[in-house]
């Protein structure tokens, strides 16, 4: 009935401001929004109308999707549309021209919105992206499809929805069939996609493990990012009436699945890998994933770790190191004899940076050869030919060393030298000028050269032969984004050996606001998310022995007198790579100390 009437009343206004025009077009064509006697008019007043109306669903939708996505300055957007559509849209209301304030208000109602599309859709997925030509085809096909015109659009299987991650089952020596089956199963499982969406948040957030603790309330989740756990927001248990299962426990089912473990079995420990793809079409990055599950007393707890198919850094300067320590560590790698040990504590980046090294030799000039086994094959490296051996089939480097070394290379990577055979027979290569490198688990350089000794030859074979050992540690950066400078004290600059006027400023985290009110309206930084630490940047110490440490090792391995005769012959470690990073700002003093106590 209103809508009647609002119509009727419509065309009264209309026809009276055609009737009281006088010569020459309608004033509707020529006038501003009122006609003539101070009457709206009918045409014109609609289009208005119907401007605010798109205007007010854009505004709140706006809304909605920024409260959703988290942004922190919500509300100072939502104030500024408002004011730029209704107060530049009031004046317009009142410019003499119609045709020409019109379009000026089409212009403010719709050009923020694109402008804070732009901005979003960069900061989202890409199945979360709204007008990409994808997004447009749906809309116009689900419109067309209510008046009855069928359009085609590509249909998605269940397991294509949401974030853009494939899945692959792997397993070594497993027929592909199997795989492919296991594949399958767990894409019709229900907890698959919840996994799909688990396994994106973490690799965006950068971390390189994820854990979930299943008890009977909760579901605890937790990221490692940069080398320290990130404890998530925990997931309440959840069981609605039509359902048996909590949503986190169909997802572990559908992981079990996809490793071909016992989805009914809550206790053993149990585990299997799978491949993950992120992105779409050339852009795709692949991750390989291990997943381990053991029964714990209140429930389940399942380990999630990833490893990228490619090393994320381009060179020794990319790893953080300086080019000091570059010239000394390429002497090293190019050397025409001997034995050179690349070291680093566990989940360090040993694996990374070794191949880092090896592209940073001499390649192109000299016959370099990878030994590895093939179950933990790395990225393959431009000139360095692979020799391979199965140690699933109990195989070790002996099985391929002898036909190796028949060729005469100039340098091998002995990745794992840990069989006593194994190192023998490099110490007796390496008087044919040849120079084997290695990998140990050491926290520093100097435990790495007592872990060589340890393995079953005589330590005279061995020190007599080593060149030289290297070791990094990981450490984290501040955020560059909200790091802020303070005044060291003087009793922390004594303590790390600096003059006062050697340092003008250290930095650290951002400091919390006094009040609850200030913090929450300064909000999280959208880089780091609070955490106040981007990224690692790696700290070495490399070691060149010495005849004066050779023969204080043959008679007295104690570690801190090797490590004092190094100081003593003025070669630097971990202390003197820190106090430069903060020096420079990349990381705290906090930070520092956590490493240092590793």
């Amino acid at each position: 009935m209103f809508l009647r009437c609002f119509i009727t009343a419509l065309f009264l206004l209309f026809f009276a401001d055609v009737l009281m025009a006088q010569d020459g077009p309608p004033a509707i064509l020529t006038e501003g929004w009122w006609g003539p006697g101070g009457y709206f008019s009918p045409v014109k007043l609609p289009l208005y109308i119907l401007i605010f109306v798109i205007w007010t669903g854009w505004a709140s939708w706006m809304n909605a999707d920024q409260e959703r996505l988290n942004k922190q300055n919500r509300e100072t957007m939502n104030a500024v549309y408002l004011v730029l559509y209704a107060g530049i849209g009031t004046v317009m209301f009142f410019v003499p021209i119609f045709w020409a304030a019109f379009p000026v208000t089409v212009l403010l109602c719709v050009v923020p919105v694109l402008v804070y599309v732009v901005q979003r859709n960069k900061t989202v997925p890409p199945h979360e992206m709204v007008l990409t030509p994808e997004h447009l085809h749906f809309l116009l096909a689900a419109l067309m499809n209510k008046i009855g015109v069928k359009m085609k659009v590509k249909q998605r299987q269940v397991y294509q929805i949401g974030p853009p991650i494939e899945l692959e089952s792997t397993g070594r020596n497993i027929d592909p069939k199997v795989l492919q089956g296991r594949l399958i199963l767990a894409r019709n499982a229900p907890g698959y996609n919840l996994f799909r969406e688990h396994l994106y948040d973490a690799v965006k957030s950068r971390a390189t493990s994820m854990m979930f603790d299943f008890t009977p309330e909760r579901t605890a989740i937790r990221h490692l990012v940069d080398g320290v756990w990130l404890d998530l927001e925990p997931l309440p248990r959840v069981i609605d009436k039509n359902k048996n299962k909590d949503p986190m426990e169909e997802m572990l089912e559908s992981a079990k699945i996809l490793i071909g473990a016992n989805p009914a079995d809550r206790r053993s420990r149990q585990g299997g890998t799978f491949r993950i793809f992120i992105g779409a079409g050339k852009k795709k990055t692949k991750y390989d994933v291990d997943f381990i599950t053991q029964g714990t007393k209140t429930g389940e707890a399942v380990m999630v770790q990833f490893t990228a198919s490619k090393v994320p850094f381009k060179d020794l300067t990319a790893l953080g190191m300086r080019d000091e320590v570059q010239n000394k560590l390429k002497a090293q790698l190019n050397t025409q004899q001997g034995l050179f040990i690349v070291s680093a504590p566990p989940a360090n980046g040993l694996r990374s940076s070794i191949d880092i090294f090896m592209r940073s030799s001499d390649r192109f000039t000299r016959d370099v050869i990878n030994v590895e086994d093939v179950m933990t094959q790395s990225e393959e490296i431009e000139n360095v030919i692979p020799g391979l051996y199965d140690s699933s089939k109990g195989e070790t480097p002996m099985k391929v060393l002898p036909d190796i070394l028949f060729k005469e290379p100039h340098c091998l990577l002995v990745r794992d030298m840990s069989n006593p055979e194994v190192l023998k027979l490099c110490c007796q290569e390496v008087d044919k000028q040849r120079l084997f490198i290695t990998m140990i688990r050491a926290k520093d350089a100097v435990e790495a050269i007592l872990h060589l000794l340890s393995y079953g030859v005589p330590p005279q074979e061995i020190v007599k032969k080593l060149n030289s050992a290297i070791c990094q540690r990981l450490i984290r950066k501040l955020c560059p984004e909200c790091k802020e400078p303070y005044q060291p004290a003087p009793q922390l600059l004594q303590q790390l050996g600096l003059r006062q006027n050697q340092v003008k400023e250290f930095y650290r985290k951002r400091t919390p606001l006094p009040t609850e009110a200030e913090e929450r309206k300064r909000g999280v930084c959208p880089r780091c998310n609070g955490v106040g630490y981007y990224g690692r940047t790696a700290m070495f110490e490399l070691l060149v022995l010495s005849d004066a440490v050779r023969e204080l090792i043959l008679a007295n391995p104690n570690p801190q007198l090797i490590r004092q005769q190094f100081v003593k012959e003025g070669q630097t470690g971990f202390m003197y790579e820190g106090i430069n990073l903060l020096i420079n700002g990349e990381t705290t003093v906090e930070e520092f100390s956590r490493i240092m106590k590793m």
